[in-house]
């Protein structure tokens, strides 16, 4: 797993119990999410249930169920919900379906329906229970959830084929709606189903998608440089981030072919149309994630970075789209390339290998997630004098 701090840090691990019948079911998903089904927690503390593909995989179950609406319009919306759904993420072309949920719940909200009556009706209910401690039945709140991360799932379109999902769970979940809805009874339900608020407004997810597109043309413009190391100053770029006193031109024109190899799936999981962003909702005010920018589980099944409350703050040495852009880039090169965090950015003796040190030198930089955005920020022509001082290389 890769992680984007503004701080060096060590992630506390998570205290959690597992209910029993809830152990159960993730084995059943663990060969979904290529993970042993004694994996129970992952480096920072997570579970496996924590990950968002084990909770997609959920939703293609809840889908299956037969006791969704049969008749009337929501039939329509529930057939698009399946076909939208599929292993490796979303399907583009059914889209509608989450467009469809959310026309559904605002039509209603204006004949002062409110929307937990309508995300339940497209569950099934054909009557409201009453107020009180009386919980939902489970098969419910499973179709209800499903239908939640589809209401607040958003494609971002932009020039030519790039496409990106972003999951904005309203501000009140503190876990995926299969967890979080489980138990409640119909008045904490509705609290939930009723919050309309999005943790990714639509400025966040304008710049999510920003930040992906442009991490595309950085990474395309580092596949030019690599492809060719032989021309002029293109070897130059690659020795000012991955050689050290000992390494050769032969050295760096194999750092070449393997930066160039990475790229490339990297670019392909950007172009990919699968590619997700969320945050992980069990982080949403916990003090000691406050520094996370995102990270990613590079054995996920599905491509999702998680993005985390740091993301959009300035207090890095980079600030705005670079900035927001460097992190989708550091964090796709852990999930598509299996970099490691070796040295970050900020780091008090910068990112310029040396082969007196033995913690940073030209093999250890060509494995680290900084080192590979920082060289794309540089391939791309948009790094100005001073970011190359913040790093300590020499332009």
């Amino acid at each position: 797993m890769g992680i984007e701090t503004s701080e060096e840090r060590n992630s506390q691990q998570r205290g959690l119990q597992f209910i029993p019948s809830l152990k159960d079911e993730l084995r059943a998903f663990c060969d979904y999410c290529q993970f042993s089904p004694n994996q129970m927690w992952t480096a920072m503390g997570y579970f496996v249930k924590d990950l968002y593909t084990t909770r997609h995989a959920e939703i293609i179950q809840s889908l299956k169920s037969t006791e969704y609406p049969s008749l009337g319009g929501w039939v329509p919306v529930i057939a698009d919900s399946r076909l939208m759904v599929v292993h490796n993420g979303y399907n583009v072309e059914k889209y509608k379906a989450s467009e469809a949920l959310r026309k559904r719940v605002a039509a209603a909200s204006e004949k002062n329906v409110k929307p937990a009556a309508t995300m339940l009706a497209a569950a099934g209910v054909t009557s409201l229970p009453s107020s009180g401690s009386k919980s939902i039945p489970s098969g419910v709140a499973c179709r209800v959830a499903a239908l939640e991360m589809l209401r607040h799932l958003w494609l971002i379109k932009k020039s030519g084929s790039h496409k990106l999902w972003v999951l904005s769970l309203p501000e009140s979940y503190r876990d995926w709606p299969a967890a979080d809805l489980a138990g409640k009874d119909y008045d904490n339900i509705s609290n939930r189903l009723n919050d309309e608020s999005s943790h990714f407004g639509e400025d966040d997810r304008k710049h999510l998608s920003q930040a992906t597109q442009n991490g595309l043309k950085w990474v395309q413009k580092a596949m030019t440089v690599t492809a060719n190391p032989k021309k002029k100053g293109n070897l130059d770029v690659v020795k000012r981030w991955f050689s050290d006193e000992n390494s050769t031109d032969e050295d760096m024109q194999a750092a070449a072919a393997t930066l160039n190899a990475g790229l490339k799936k990297i670019a392909g999981v950007i172009k990919s149309t699968f590619l997700l962003i969320t945050d992980m909702p069990l982080d949403r005010g916990n003090p000691t994630k406050a520094s996370t920018n995102a990270f990613v589980f590079s054995s996920e099944k599905i491509d999702v970075i998680y993005v985390e409350a740091a993301f959009f703050s300035n207090a890095d040495m980079f600030k705005d789209l670079k900035n927001w852009t460097r992190i989708v880039v550091h964090e796709l090169s852990h999930r598509a390339c299996k970099t490691e965090d070796h040295r970050y950015r900020h780091n008090k003796a910068g990112l310029k290998p040396s082969a007196a040190d033995p913690k940073f030198t030209a093999a250890k930089a060509l494995e680290n997630a900084d080192s590979w955005a920082m060289f794309c920020m540089d391939c791309s022509g948009e790094m100005v004098q001073g970011d190359y001082l913040k790093v300590k290389v020499a332009p």
